[in-house]
């Protein structure tokens, strides 16, 4: 892999992950994502990309901080789902990321994913509930992320994540897409949507019946690590060709951020 090309990804996934984490209430001082103009932050996403890129900075601590905080909004079945789809090249870069002191200090369901057994020191506890204290409110991360809004209306379940996609403009609700978007059964979508339809939220077309806020599409979420892990792919590549060709397979439907990344 030329380590020039990869550390300039690796730079500007790291710029892109703090905007969106802004969204989520970390401090970072960069503009956060607009999602009503460039997409929805998915958040067990937006986890498992920061822990692929995580460095030796300040994110090391914050982000366990934000796990510990909003612990109760995590969809950890989710999380779960997302991490074993991965490839396993991959899925042992972040099993070894997360292995870092500060994530010993998680709550043990987040723990438990990663396979996580260690105990946090006294100093380490101190540390993250520090840093538990820079985060900003619930109120001010349920205006600028429309999934944790969500989930505090709805639960931390499936049924909130797909009540999130039907504010995405012009998204077909197709239940094998949406099962694959979100890392779940087929038929937990299926009865999620059936139950929508059945409240009449949703038309036998699965289109949103009352006009709500839209979002043109995802600006993290799962497609994106998919994207993330072939581009990763792609660098180790010594054919031009064969990086040209990778590099054009990519799907970027429900990867804003994937996008902006080759773009930068």
């Amino acid at each position: 892999m030329d380590m020039n090309s990869f550390q300039a990804i690796t730079n500007r996934a790291n710029q892109l992950l703090r905007r969106a984490w802004v969204n989520l209430g970390l401090p970072f001082y960069v503009p956060m994502v607009n999602e009503k103009k460039e997409g929805i932050i998915d958040i067990e996403a937006l986890l498992l990309a920061t822990v692929l890129f995580m460095g030796q900075d300040r994110i090391v601590t914050d982000v366990p901080a934000w796990i510990a905080r909003f612990q109760d909004l995590i969809n950890h079945q989710k999380l779960k789902s997302i991490l074993q789809a991965s490839p396993e090249k991959h899925r042992m870069t972040i099993l070894e990321s997360v292995k870092q002191d500060s994530f010993q200090a998680t709550p043990n369901t987040f723990k438990k994913i990663f396979g996580l057994q260690e105990h946090p020191i006294k100093t380490l506890i101190e540390t993250i509930e520090s840093r538990k204290g820079k985060l900003n409110s619930v109120d001010h991360v349920a205006q600028s992320s429309i999934m944790i809004n969500n989930r505090l209306l709805y639960g931390t379940g499936f049924r909130a994540d797909v009540i999130t996609i039907t504010q995405i403009r012009n998204h077909k609700l197709n239940g094998k897409r949406l099962s694959d978007l979100l890392c779940t059964a087929n038929s937990t979508i299926s009865r999620i949507l059936n139950d929508l339809k059945a409240c009449k939220f949703i038309n036998q077309e699965h289109e949103r019946v009352k006009n709500t806020d839209t979002y043109p599409g995802m600006f993290i979420s799962s497609h994106t690590l998919r994207n993330l892990y072939d581009i990763l792919d792609a660098e180790e590549f010594r054919s031009d060709e064969l990086k040209k060709a990778a590099y054009e397979s990519l799907d970027f439907r429900h990867d804003q951020f994937g996008r902006q990344l080759l773009k930068g």
